[in-house]
């Protein structure tokens, strides 16, 4: 069987379109389509019926969804059986973990580790964001969330905080808010899908909701952008925003949010040598970087 077929077909199943599934994967709509169509052929059968939702899987489709996770499981565990046998920590090592804690925080942390552990390759995955470690996505999981329903895991790191950040020139203009009745009249820069900060949009909004919403951004990157063009104020990560010369921190004792920051992994891989060669680097950076992840 296939692998490749077999990882699409999952992808399909749980975002129920085929475009949903080319854009998880980062593939092109018909190829997801013609591997489906293989799939098919394959088995000799249909596994998906269209629903006024989206696709669904027929009865065959959904015993064959059981057998593919059960696949990925003892694939899983083979590979660990085998791998946590070696004395030396090697192979493939995939971290997801986000754009901003990547680019700004281990990233330029990583010299050392890679020249001590030339047996490792690590693959940074910053999209899709969080990877799924079940689907194989990933190996080790870095977010501001525990185990959710993948059954991970791990431990907490660290705190990783975030506040309101504004250009100087923004900040010359006006005087910032210091409470939350002070905010009208103020342009704020919003999430443009809450729902994949779901939290964080929410107490933001809360927050600003006397400003008026001048820009919405998809990313963190934008936003960290518009706020250094003097656009508005932005929610930004501390650990980010804090060391730019360019912004200002709006009431910097009180405008704060904190939340966990969590390493987890399958509790198949948490044995393999590099898997555990990873997982100490990255808890002993949070550790030394504490205070500046926390803001």
């Amino acid at each position: 069987m296939d692998w490749e077929l077999c990882r699409i077909f999952v992808a399909v199943a749980e975002t129920r379109s085929l475009a949903g599934a080319a854009r998880r994967l980062r593939i092109s709509h018909p190829t997801v389509g013609r591997n489906v169509a293989a799939l098919e052929k394959q088995l000799g059968t249909r596994l998906f019926a269209r629903a006024n939702d989206g696709l669904s899987l027929t009865s065959q489709g959904r015993k064959f969804r059981e057998h593919v996770d059960a696949m990925a499981a003892a694939a899983l565990r083979a590979e660990a059986a085998v791998s946590a046998t070696g004395a030396q920590a090697r192979g493939v090592v995939k971290l997801s973990i986000g754009a901003s804690l990547a680019s700004d925080w281990l990233i330029p942390r990583l010299e050392p580790f890679l020249l001590a552990h030339d047996h490792i390759q690590l693959e940074i995955i910053t999209h899709p964001f969080p990877a799924s470690v079940r689907r194989r996505e990933a190996d080790i999981v870095l977010r501001p969330v525990d185990s959710g329903e993948e059954n991970l895991i791990g431990r907490r790191i660290g705190r990783l905080g975030t506040g309101f950040y504004a250009s100087r020139d923004y900040a010359a203009r006006r005087p910032l808010p210091q409470r939350r009745d002070e905010w009208k009249g103020h342009s704020v820069i919003g999430f443009a899908d809450p729902t994949s900060y779901v939290g964080l949009a929410r107490w933001s909004e809360v927050i600003t909701r006397q400003g008026t919403v001048v820009l919405r951004c998809s990313s963190r990157e934008e936003m960290l952008a518009a706020a250094k063009a003097g656009l508005g104020i932005s929610t930004l990560s501390c650990f980010v925003a804090a060391g730019d010369p360019d912004l200002v921190r709006v009431a910097p004792q009180k405008l704060v949010n904190v939340a966990d920051l969590w390493l987890l992994a399958h509790p198949d891989l948490v044995e393999l040598p590099a898997v555990r060669a990873v997982i100490g680097f990255v808890t002993d950076c949070a550790r030394e970087d504490r205070v500046r992840l926390r803001g």
